[in-house]
């Protein structure tokens, strides 16, 4: 019986309003834009994370420095509009899987978010009534370091206390699941659509996959 179960925070337990179930079909241009603005967004909240800690140089410290002035760090996109419980839930949605979980995995076992996010999704994590039911949110811009290397990973276990096969992760991004499995956890790599595998790489095909979160529930309960 596992001990642990680690998710990520966005598409995993939330995402905004707008955005379909579906996977849409994007041009090879379009997907590669997306990776790459996410891979950076990453390592810049890995940046940040260093230089709050004290441990980046002076161009880092400068930039965290800014991120925290204009409010990127802090507040978010949606700093500029009212914030406030109606706000967040007319931006965002709790998925009805992972509100259904988090209440029959809650007491049971430990619950952690693992995600790469800036400091403003401890916030949103509150507003959106998500806070109480986790023991610990290891968040990249304040670990100093991102998914998938493996140091998040291991950071988020010795939180708990325990080995890395006690653990589950689950996550929306298969990179993040397969480094988790490296570490030694369980991975599981969440599709509520399933892909057609001619679209799944190559390096991705192993990977446990689940259609919603209410699939972690027998893992944990050895059902």
């Amino acid at each position: 019986m596992y001990q642990a179960v680690f998710f990520d925070a966005f598409n995993t337990l939330f995402g905004p309003r707008w955005a379909k179930d579906a996977p849409t079909k994007r041009l090879p241009f379009q997907q590669t834009m997306k990776h790459f603005l996410h891979n950076l967004d990453a390592g810049l909240q890995a940046v940040y994370g260093r230089a709050r800690a004290g441990e980046a140089g002076f161009p880092a410290r400068l930039f965290a420095s800014f991120a925290d002035w204009s409010g990127m760090a802090r507040t978010g996109p949606w700093a500029l509009l009212r914030r406030d419980e109606n706000t967040v839930a007319s931006w965002f949605r709790v998925y009805s899987d992972a509100l259904y979980t988090l209440q029959a995995l809650h007491g049971t076992c430990k619950l952690g978010i693992i995600s790469n996010a800036w400091p403003y999704l401890e916030s949103l994590l509150r507003f959106l009534g998500l806070w109480p039911y986790f023991e610990s949110v290891v968040i990249s811009a304040k670990a100093g370091v991102s998914k998938p290397n493996p140091a998040i990973y291991e950071l988020a276990l010795r939180l708990f206390h325990i080995d890395a096969d006690q653990a589950i992760f689950v996550d929306d991004i298969p990179k993040n699941v397969l480094a988790a499995e490296r570490v030694g956890l369980k991975g599981l790599w969440l599709l509520r659509t399933p892909l057609p595998e001619a679209r799944i790489p190559a390096a991705y095909r192993h990977l446990t996959q689940i259609y919603s979160l209410q699939e972690v529930l027998p893992l944990v309960h050895g059902a």
